[in-house]
């Protein structure tokens, strides 16, 4: 008994030191993030030094010959705009090697498995996985940026009604919000600082969130309203009282929806499921797909209804309004 009882108090002592060490951990790292937060947006020299590091041209590589090189090729341009999207601190040529890296492990699971389609299969989705997350990086900040737009809007609207101007209510939301709108804020901010003209500042927010239609109306708002005049601290509530009666439309459309997401999913993961199953309890009835000229023009077939299939049903549980 006397063993049972040392051994809890023992392991109960670990626990607490665990959690209080994760506790201390985690204030740590959030003091660190609201430093640098503050720092990349605010306009004091250390703030524009960061926000300079923004704003200036990002590179295609750490390496000057690479660089020079990616340069070169038209579809790094597209593939550095959708990166300056997504906020990952990561380069065009290092996305291509993550790409490359992928296909590779693709094409070695291929010839592990004989070879044939299913290797073109595997090395084409390995080789798109880095892409496609950073894709879904680049969806996960338009949908944060939208979540905290209207909070951005209201705090502009107190401050022009205090009197402030509009670049400072763009300073305000820069230093008080978190991120991804607060970079966005405060990026527009420093850049009509620097000398670009403020239309073309409020322009550039759109260009880093092409996808995110909340924040091109208010820029599309702020840019007419500088130009012909008018209530704008009316002009941004309403806005923002827009944007949030329509995110809540959307969370009550997307509960009423999520059966049907759900089974969207697990229907789709069905067939690539019972095709790995079948792989370990019957290989030789499955192989055929892969080896023979009919199995690849059926293997073909369902992929392409899979796809249509998928899509469609993903269509008619859209909640995106």
């Amino acid at each position: 008994m006397q063993i049972v009882l040392i051994g809890v108090l023992a392991l109960t002592a670990v626990a607490v030191m665990e959690a209080l060490f994760y506790t201390l951990r985690f204030l740590t790292d959030k003091r660190k993030d609201e430093l640098k937060r503050r720092l990349s947006s605010l306009g004091t020299s250390e703030g524009k030094g960061a926000v300079m590091g923004l704003l200036r041209k990002g590179k295609l590589s750490a390496i000057p010959a690479v660089d020079a090189m990616l340069r070169s090729l038209k579809v790094t341009a597209r593939l550095e705009n959708i990166l300056e999207q997504t906020e990952l601190e990561m380069t065009v040529a290092r996305l291509l090697a993550f790409c490359g890296a992928g296909a590779f492990v693709g094409l070695i699971l291929g010839l592990l498995s004989d070879g044939g389609l299913l290797s073109l299969i595997l090395v084409v989705l390995f080789g798109a996985l880095p892409f496609m997350f950073v894709l879904f990086m680049r969806s996960r900040r338009s949908r944060k940026l939208s979540e905290q737009l209207p909070e951005a809007l209201e705090m502009m609207a107190r401050s022009l009604r205090a009197g402030h101007a509009l670049s400072s209510a763009f300073k305000m939301v820069a230093t008080e919000m978190p991120s991804p709108v607060s970079l966005e804020f405060g990026r527009a901010f420093e850049s009509q600082e620097l000398g670009l003209p403020f239309e073309k500042a409020v322009a550039d927010m759109t260009r880093r969130a092409p996808d995110n239609q909340d924040l091109k109306i208010f820029a599309l708002s702020v840019i007419v309203q500088k130009e012909t005049g008018g209530n704008l601290v009316e002009i941004i509530e309403k806005i923002a009282d827009t944007v949030r009666s329509r995110y809540k439309f959307q969370g009550k459309l997307a509960g009423l929806t999520a059966e049907g997401r759900m089974s969207s999913y697990i229907v789709g993961a069905l067939p690539f499921m019972t095709l790995i199953l079948m792989l370990f309890a019957n290989r030789p009835y499955v192989m055929p797909l892969f080896t023979t000229d009919p199995g690849h023009m059926i293997l073909a077939g369902a992929l392409t209804l899979w796809t249509l299939g998928f899509l469609w049903m993903r269509e008619m549980n859209k909640v995106t309004i």
